[in-house]
């Protein structure tokens, strides 16, 4: 600059303000300290004061005289004594016995206090702090700017006043018992209530309401309390204290018992539910939740239908409870169940139908709806007392009532259906219960008194246990009626396709088709008009509505009586009929194949320790036991999601299953066997609300009909239960043979392939003749085994002679018969699966079958026997039968054996090295299995094999290990070279274990240094062995005693740290990163300061793909080591690899993206919610105060400042996600402060903004683009601002700090905007179309309105945001920061921002997307 241009410069208007605002600030220093000199005689200003090192970095927006309390012109003296009084109320000594929120609120307070002090309590950093604040004041008023608010934490005059009120004795607590719906508990909500409280004012009392709010947690317990103040105020005391015990209203379905809920009464299943082989029923808790039931009955061909079904279901309850309930089947001819006759009014007809004697008008209506196969519609059903009078209400009890009468005018009904499934399932029923053995038994001594009349005795107590199916079509639940239905049955089928194999087979138990009598409906006759109508109609003295004739009064109608012939044949058809029965009774089922030798052969024979008295006592004891099976229900998918149903209200769906618990087996007397079952949880969380109960209630009728039809054919293991359908004829019928699928082909039989299945099939019943025959002599080894298995159990011999030892050991001898027998029928399938492979392959080689060309038998060539075994040995261990998968892999061996001793007779190839690494692997899975089993000496022995065939592989020297005696010498080597060989974590694991047991011999500092050495060789696995064993070598940390406070003192903890540190190192560099981030993981918890643990965490979850958990650790890294190379650089890859979107918790975000891509459109509205800042009071009781289901549907786009601390952000992303479909939200600018405690929990800003991303991906908060309908996106776009964005200086002001509190690890001026953009590149590279919603938190144009004041537009937004939006295709950008309301369409776009402005509890929402088109609404929240 010139000397010219530096004069014009010193005389331009901008220096002479800045002249201009230097003169007025020293006036109003020196006005300051002479003020000062007159109120305080120790003050004594100097110009030293101006130079000398502040006691605090302070904020000169602060006010610390507020913070204190105190005078801006106090004496020294009174801001000692100031911050000494608040001191006592914060110091963290001061809160003990407080929550942890309440002891960190206390201690950002006592933060502030400590600073303020820091600042007012030295006198140069004082009059530096008056100084700085003096220039901002002259600015603003030579300027012209308004001056900006001072900030303050808290206001120290209003402690005061509660310090004031704190030192008066505390007032009562008073208990107010609160009840609620249980619903409240279950799904969290709100109770509201009002209260009178006395009041002073002006030392007046008076009596004034006071509203509560209760907000009760989602499966709080019972009782919950909550203590507020709001009590009686009092003149000498505090105001009284309110305790809430809040408790839940009985409820008239379920009871609460801790967490668990129990269903009050038991559900009752259909009369004939144990002879239906899938089980069905559904199950009502609390309002608005309905359960459906299904999959394979595990009460099926039970002979007592006294069976109970003790299901429980996770996640239906409280917490971590289950729901619980009891299911039996329904007798008609018990106590609980009552039989009801129905009988129509119009057409005389006669049904029944079964309800549980406790049951309503409506479940007597479901029921005949149920029998007649009505739709569901409550019109079509309207039943009376059989005496005519009308019941009450639908919830009246039925009571003694057992029969009762049908209007039968709307439905016309001559004769009750039967559909065609309706009879299947009558017939699959009878067919299930005459299919059990206890029939066929019970059968063959019906034949013996055929003929005579006690033969019909015994067949009427045979078959009623059957009878209650012929509820299932109206018909008596008696053997006539039951009779009656299967004929019908049998007839309405006579054209199905297995019409004749129907007809046969029940033909056998004495029922045959009969075509039933032809209904008609009876002819109707008017009845005469009475007298007196006749005349007032015949003079028109009538009502004026008797005008026409057809508007007569109807003088009703009667049935006509039959004629004679009509009369005669029905009463000579009943006579036929009773005649047939009669015959039936006598000679019925005589020709039942179940009367064969097979089932004379078993009655009544009892051999070994069977036919022992006390046996017998004991078995005829467990005969009177009711049977029952536990059925376990867990969620069927892991993270517990529910499919939502586009309905009006949302409906969603839970899923549950007890495929994982099957497994496990019970040989408690009377429990059945688990069988699969699936349920399927019908929520609408609006149901329990008064206002959507009805809405609830009509959803539910149209809705459960149609899921309990389809609902579980939607999942995968639901369908794998149906049996798979045949077909009528074959698919190939002209061929020699056809695929069936990958590896299974089927060939056509020749007649000599006939005769040789015919004497397989032959070999294979007289293998289980023998068997059977052969059973009895091994018995004394099942004994012995039972023996055997209960002194295993208690540890102790026993006394066998003992009745309660002689009922375990019968339980063991069970229980090992029945695990013989399937090994057995395991085996023999097996086998007959080699004899037809071998029978196949022989056939190929022998050219037998000539319809194979070459090229087929080539290339569909079945595969080797060994991998046969290798399949059914897999099976076998996953089902955790490991005897047989030993088996099986023995099998296995015994081929690769074979295979490579032909080879090695010929000369090496390498195909015998191929033989000896299938039979090494074999060998080593049999060692597995014997392990498993506690057959140790044989595992160790094919576990060396394994080994010796393949020293190089790890795995075998892992099976040698853990085949080894724990700690012996031998399996620490083999654990150690299992290590080296494959460092994986279960031979580390195994190494670790063995040393700790046996000792290692040498010193864990001498260890290490091996390991060292071994890792600059670059021998990763023998260093992580050295490594395992160092740390082996190092006592564990000491153990916390219960109730002990104190530090634990740890010597060893560093030495630990250091060794999981390098052996981290070593698994990284191995590539195995899982096993690296474990170790250091470990080592950071030892809660050493040792910065190589945060590096090598950081590299091992870089290496696993989790970026932003790595960006932490390595920012950790270089909090304890700045300089630290390794960190630094580890650092700069993360920020590079972040905006990528390649990490593990950036793929779950991915594929929400089409989650409701198909959601139909018009079904979700778009609400915008900026600038709400949660930490307010009142913005946090406007957000709770939001309708609980009205926004259920609906989306929420929250573009940043809803809290500037992580716990207010938390709490408001919770809030708002109850209230919404889905929430979109992006941090602000106030989110990426750290202020007071939070400076320790984070390294800097972006490790707060990964902790928010990975909150939002817990709470299921959507942070990346979405659909949201058919056509719709919401896409968030990241965003800073930078100082370009101010057109008239764009330059950024190096004496403005506007977002002081952010930590950056790079420029903030020119790299962050620039870090944030980058990170929308993904996004942008989506195929959008239709209407795209935009959003971010800084402005995107800068024509749009900012506040200007402080050169606020210099961080009020970035105009490359623009061309991103663009590049997305947006229609309608969403945007935040700026406080100024603002929508219009600029450039195709409509730029919208409608901040929440704090306007009380009734402030509205903003609609933006009205479900079909963009809009601008205002809507209640409430």
């Amino acid at each position: 600059m010139s000397a010219e241009q530096a004069k014009q410069f010193e005389a331009s208007p901008f220096m002479a303000k800045a002249r201009q605002q230097e003169d007025y600030t020293s006036t109003l220093t020196g006005e300051r300290d002479k003020t000062r000199k007159k109120t305080d005689k120790d003050f004594h200003p100097t110009d030293d004061d101006w130079t000398a090192s502040k006691a605090f970095d302070y904020d000169k927006g602060v006010s610390y005289y507020i913070v204190l309390g105190v005078d801006e012109y106090a004496t020294l003296e009174e801001v000692k004594k100031a911050y000494k009084k608040l001191s006592l109320l914060y110091h963290p000594d001061k809160t003990a016995g407080l929550s942890k929120e309440e002891k960190e609120e206390k201690a950002a307070i006592f933060i502030e206090l400590k600073n303020a002090y820091l600042v007012l309590g030295d006198q140069a950093t004082r009059r530096q702090y008056d100084k700085d604040r003096d220039f901002v004041t002259a600015g603003t008023e030579v300027n012209g700017y308004m001056k900006r608010k001072e900030r303050a934490p808290f206001d120290a005059t209003e402690v005061m006043k509660k310090i004031q009120e704190h030192y008066k004795p505390p007032g009562k607590e008073i208990d107010v018992e609160v009840l609620c719906k249980l619903e409240k508990f279950f799904y969290g909500g709100a109770k509201q209530l009002t209260r009178n409280r006395v009041v002073i004012q002006d030392f007046q009392e008076s009596l004034q309401p006071k509203h509560f709010r209760l907000d009760v947690p989602k499966g709080a317990d019972e009782p919950w309390e909550c203590k507020t103040k709001g009590g009686d105020m009092h003149h000498d005391t505090q105001a009284d204290t309110l305790r809430f015990i809040v408790a839940s209203k009985p409820h008239k379905v379920l009871e609460r018992r801790n967490s668990d809920l129990i269903v009050k009464k038991e559900v009752l299943l259909r009369p004939d539910a144990h002879l239906q082989p899938f089980l069905n029923t559904e199950v009502n808790t609390v309002a608005g939740r309905t359960i459906l039931l299904w999959g394979q009955n595990p009460l099926y061909s039970q002979a007592a239908s006294a069976a109970v079904l003790n299901v429980s279901i996770a996640g239906e309850a409280l917490d971590e409870g289950r729901l619980r309930f009891q299911a039996k089947v329904s007798r008609p001819s018990g106590d609980e169940t009552a039989v009801v006759t129905v009988r129509t009014t119009y057409t005389k007809i006669t049904f029944f139908v079964g309800v549980s004697t406790v049951a309503t008008l409506q479940e007597l209506s479901l029921a005949v709806q149920d029998v007649l196969e009505l739709p569901a519609d409550d019109s079509l059903v309207k039943l009376t007392r059989d005496s005519s009078e009308p019941f009450e209400s639908n919830e009246e009890l039925l009571g003694n009532d057992r029969s009762v009468l049908l209007d039968g005018k709307v439905l016309s009904l001559c004769e009750v259906p039967m559909s065609l499934r309706r009879a299947r399932e009558l017939l699959g029923a009878v067919a299930a219960f005459a299919g059990a053995e206890s029939f066929g038994l019970a059968l063959g001594k019906c034949e013996k008194s055929a003929g005579s009349m006690e033969h019909g005795r015994l067949l009427r107590e045979l078959w009623e246990p059957a009878c209650p199916s012929a509820l299932l079509c109206g018909y008596e639940p008696s053997l006539e009626g039951l009779r009656a239905a299967v004929q019908r049955a049998l007839w309405l089928l006579r054209e199905e396709p297995d019409a004749g194999v129907l007809q046969r087979r029940f033909a056998e138990l004495g029922f045959v088709a009969k075509q039933p009598q032809t209904a008609k409906m009876p002819r109707r006759r008017k009845l005469p008009r009475p007298d007196v109508e006749s005349f007032l109609i015949r003079n028109l003295l009538g009502p004026e509505k008797w005008g026409a004739e057809e508007q007569w009064p109807d003088p009703g109608s009667e049935s006509e009586p039959e004629d004679e012939t009509e009369r005669s044949r029905v009463q000579k058809e009943a006579e036929e009929e009773s005649r047939d029965f009669e015959n039936f009774l006598r000679h019925g089922g005589s020709g039942s194949a179940h009367s064969s030798d097979r089932w004379n052969r078993r009655l009544g024979v009892a051999f070994g320790a069977a036919a022992h008295p006390l046996m017998q006592k004991r078995a005829s004891r467990r005969a009177l036991l009711t049977p029952h099976c536990n059925l376990e229900l867990e969620p069927l998918y892991g993270n517990g999601e529910s499919l939502q149903l586009f309905t009006k209200p949302s409906c969603f769906l839970h899923f549950y299953s007890n495929i994982r618990h099957l497994k496990t087996r019970c040989s408690e007397p009377g429990l059945l066997e688990p069988t699969p079952v699936f349920a399927v949880a019908i929520c609408c969380p609006t149901g329990a609300k008064r206002q959507g109960c009805e809405e609830w209630r009509r959803l539910r009728h149209e809705l459960l009909p149609m899921l309990k039809q389809g609902i579980f054919m939607l999942l995968a293991p639901a369908r794998a239960l149906l049996p798979q359908p045949l077909l009528a004829a074959p698919a190939f019928s002209a061929d020699v043979s056809y695929r069936v699928s990958g590896d299974v082909k089927v060939a056509r039989l020749d007649e000599k392939d006939i005769e040789e299945e015919k004497q397989s099939v032959d070999e294979a019943a007289a293998d289980l003749t023998q068997e059977s025959e052969g059973e009895e002599e091994n018995n004394a080894e099942i004994i012995r085994l039972a023996k055997k298995r209960v002194e295993e159990a208690r540890g102790a011999p026993c006394d066998f002679e003992d009745l309660e030892d002689l009922d375990e050991l019968e339980e063991a001898a069970e229980a090992v018969r029945s695990e013989l027998r399937e090994q057995r029928l395991r085996r023999r399938a097996a086998r007959e699966v080699w004899q037809r492979e071998t029978r196949m392959q022989c056939q190929q080689k022998s050219g037998r079958v000539e319809a194979f060309s070459t090229a087929a038998v080539s290339a569909d060539h079945k595969a080797d026997p060994p991998e046969l075994w290798k399949r059914l040995a897999v099976e076998a261990f996953k089902r955790g039968d490991y005897y047989l998968a030993q088996l099986y892999y023995s099998k296995e061996a015994a081929c690769h054996g074979q295979f490579a001793q032909e080879e090695q007779q010929d000369e090496p190839t390498p195909s015998t090295g191929s033989s000896n690494h299938l039979l090494s692997v074999s060998l080593s899975n049999r060692s597995l299995c014997l392990v498993r089993l506690h057959h140790l000496e044989a595992a160790l022995e094919d576990a060396k094999k394994a080994a010796s065939l393949r020293p190089d592989w790890g795995r075998a020297w892992g099976r040698v290990g853990a085949a080894s005696t724990p700690g012996s010498p031998e399996a620490r080597e083999a654990w150690r070279k299992a290590v080296e060989l494959d460092p994986t974590a279960q031979h580390t694991q195994g190494l670790e274990e063995s040393c700790r047991k046996g000792g290692v011999g040498q010193g864990a500092r001498s260890l290490k240094e091996l390991g060292i050495e071994a890792f600059r060789s670059r021998e990763w696995g023998k260093a992580i062995a050295l490594f395992t064993e160092a740390l082996a070598a190092v006592p564990p940390p000491p153990e916390r005693k219960e109730g002990d406070s104190s530090v634990l003192r740890d010597d060893h903890g560093l030495m630990r740290c250091i060794l999981f540190s390098n052996r981290s190192a070593a698994f990284a560099w191995a590539k195995i990163f899982e096993a690296a981030a474990l170790d250091a993981e470990r080592a950071v918890a030892e809660g050493q300061t040792y910065p190589k643990a945060y590096c090598r965490l950081g590299l091992a979850l870089l290496g696993c793909g989790k970026h932003e958990q790595a960006y932490v650790a390595f920012a950790e890294a270089l909090r304890s080591d700045p300089k630290n190379q390794s960190s630094i650089k580890g650092r700069q890859a993360c920020l590079a690899m972040v905006p990528r979107w390649t990490s593990q918790a950036a793929f779950s975000r991915r594929w929400r993206f089409l989650r409701d891509a198909e959601r139909p459109l018009g079904t979700s509205k778009v609400f915008t919610l900026p600038e709400l800042h949660f930490d307010r009071g009142s913005n946090e009781a406007w957000a709770h105060g939001i309708h609980a289901t009205k926004f259920l549907d609906d989306i929420l786009i929250v573009p940043g400042n809803i809290g500037s601390s992580f716990r207010a952000i938390e709490r408001a992303l919770t809030t708002l996600r109850t209230k919404f479909r889905r929430v979109f939200y992006l941090p602000g600018n106030h989110e990426m402060w750290l202020q007071n405690i939070e400076i320790q929990k984070f390294p800097d800003s972006l490790c707060k903004l990964w902790t928010i991303l990975e909150l939002c991906d817990k709470l299921g908060i959507d942070v990346a683009p979405a659909a949201i309908s058919r056509g719709v996106y919401v896409v968030p776009l990241f965003s800073w601002y930078n100082a370009e964005f101010d057109v008239a200086d764009p330059y950024p002001d190096p004496q403005l700090e506007h977002d002081r509190y952010a930590k950056w690890p790079m420029d903030a001026q020119h790299q962050v905007w620039r870090f944030m953009l980058a990170m929308n590149r993904a996004a942008l590279e989506k195929p959008y179309h239709g209407t795209v919603i935009t959003f971010s938190h800084f402005v995107p144009r800068s024509e749009l309105p900012v506040s200007k004041e402080y050169a606020l537009q210099k961080a009020a937004g970035c105009a490359e945001l623009d061309e991103q939006l663009r590049e997305a295709r947006s229609t309608c950008h969403v945007y935040g920061h700026s406080s100024k309301k603002f929508g219009k369409v600029i450039d195709e776009v409509a730029y919208i921002n409608a901040p929440h402005s704090g306007g009380g509890l009734e402030e509205p929402l903003t609609c933006v997307f009205n479900g079909k088109e963009l809009c601008s609404e205002i809507i209640g929240v409430h």
